[in-house]
């Protein structure tokens, strides 16, 4: 019962954890961190090196001997020589072998030592490659987290929209029903006011999308997952103070991914040697202590004297003779083992000659490997400099977008000001009206759009600054 009570209470526990959770609104920064624990890719990168981790392990431990014990215990049925007594046997022998062995490899042409420093280059790549996927996952979830700030902002325009023509249209229906304007004013507003409808409900779509696509990024349930509205600031407080090849000559000594492919380079260099090491002759030492025992073996448990007559005198006297005999036992475990106890030392020397062109192959496809490492690396650098180059012109181009929009957003206002006061008075019609008001929402939807191309692109080139994603 106590134990029910317990896993009752644990259970309650984790729900409540699991509901504050959920209840948080969560910052740009939580998103990222939680992404760093939780994140598939970045998961996978760090079991990955943990690879690399242990492939050097076993680099530094291959330097060393190695020892085993050996042990087998045989029954031989049949006509059989034994090895520790050499005799014939015709029965059931029992054989017993122990044995310790050890190798140690002396020299291999350094390959042993090569083979460290390249898994040790691997690991460092691994770790580079694990930051890489940060900085990747990081970006898709700054841009995942803006959309949905963009997302929210566009449906209060909509919304906003909708609120607007509902004010409009009640005041239309009085002035139907007082006699002061025709029916059909009021079915155009209504008309309107459904297409308005219409557009909060595709941007309220688009805010759902946007908050599963994060979501998703953080390995959350998307129904109970919400942001927190961050401090946005205004495009023009955050200038772009460096130039493309400014900021292009940072990321070259900031960026993982540039050391990445840098240390890919230098891990396939040592692979050429490692290759060309299996020309150069190897010296193994190695030795061995065995002992074993053998069923046919046998020791004098005591002697068995006996007297007989062999031969006469020349008077016929009989000469007699002691001859004595040894009898016999079968010889136990532990006098086996110590007297059949052998030891050896000895080296081997190893010169390759010819081994049908395999160290040569080798040797070409790791002198391949370095030109397609050097190329890649080349490859690296061009699409981080293609990558820089395109955000820092669409992060001017939507600074620029912004500017000529926002200024045509209050001119479109103190227009539409004008066309609505007319359109109160019955100076202007319901077309010239809806038209001016939807002129009004697109701009602002442009506006918004340009905005957060702008923060995110601006963001990117701060990150190839080496700045942390902050908002």
């Amino acid at each position: 019962m106590k134990l029910i009570v317990k896993f009752i209470t644990l259970f309650c526990i984790i729900l409540i954890g699991n509901s504050s959770l959920a209840q948080q609104q969560w910052t740009l920064q939580q998103c990222i961190e939680h992404a760093m624990k939780n994140n598939l890719q970045v998961r996978i990168a760090i079991l990955n090196n943990e690879l690399n981790q242990a492939n050097l392990k076993q680099s530094r431990a291959n330097v060393l001997p190695n020892l085993n014990f050996g042990a087998n215990n045989t029954y031989n049925f049949g006509k059989t020589i034994d090895r520790f007594t050499n005799q014939f046997a015709n029965t059931r022998v029992q054989s017993i072998n122990l044995g310790l062995q050890t190798q140690w490899n002396l020299f291999n042409g350094l390959q042993n030592y090569h083979t460290i420093k390249q898994n040790e280059i691997n690991l460092m790549t691994g770790k580079y490659d694990i930051d890489r996927t940060k900085n990747d996952v990081s970006l898709n979830i700054a841009n995942a987290f803006l959309q949905i700030v963009l997302a929210r902002e566009l449906v209060n325009i909509t919304q906003n929209q909708v609120n607007t023509t509902n004010t409009q249209l009640t005041r239309i229906k009085k002035l139907v029903d007082a006699g002061a304007l025709p029916k059909f004013n009021q079915y155009d507003v209504e008309s309107q006011l459904s297409s308005e409808e219409l557009n909060v409900v595709n941007a309220q779509n688009q805010l759902n999308i946007a908050n599963l696509n994060l979501a998703l990024l953080l390995n959350l349930n998307p129904e109970e997952f919400s942001i927190s509205k961050p401090e946005v600031p205004n495009p023009n407080d955050l200038p772009l103070n460096f130039t493309a090849q400014q900021i292009y000559a940072s990321a070259l000594s900031n960026q993982p991914i540039i050391k990445s492919a840098e240390n890919q380079v230098l891990s396939a260099e040592k692979g050429v040697k490692i290759a060309k090491s299996a020309v150069s002759p190897s010296l193994v030492f190695s030795g061995s202590l065995g002992t074993g025992y053998s069923g046919l073996a046998q020791q004098i448990a005591g002697y068995d004297s006996t007297i007989a007559t062999i031969g006469y005198t020349a008077v016929g006297d009989k000469v007699y003779s002691l001859f004595v005999n040894p009898v016999l036992e079968k010889s136990p475990y532990g006098t086996q083992f110590k007297d059949n106890f052998n030891r050896s030392l000895g080296l081997t020397l190893n010169i390759p000659l010819f081994n049908n062109l395999q160290t040569h192959t080798a040797i070409t496809r790791a002198k391949i490997n370095v030109e397609s490492a050097r190329l890649q690396l080349l490859q690296a650098k061009l699409d981080l400099q293609r990558t820089i180059l395109q955000a820092y012109t669409d992060a001017n181009g939507a600074l620029k977008k912004f500017n000529a929009t926002e200024k045509s957003v209050i001119a479109l206002k103190e227009s539409f000001k004008y066309v609505e006061q007319r359109y109160n008075v019955g100076a202007a019609n319901s077309v010239d009206y809806n038209t001016q008001k939807n002129n009004v929402t697109n701009a602002e939807a442009q506006l918004l759009q340009a905005k957060y191309e702008y923060i995110f692109k601006a963001k990117v080139l701060d990150f190839y600054l080496g700045k942390a994603i902050v908002l």
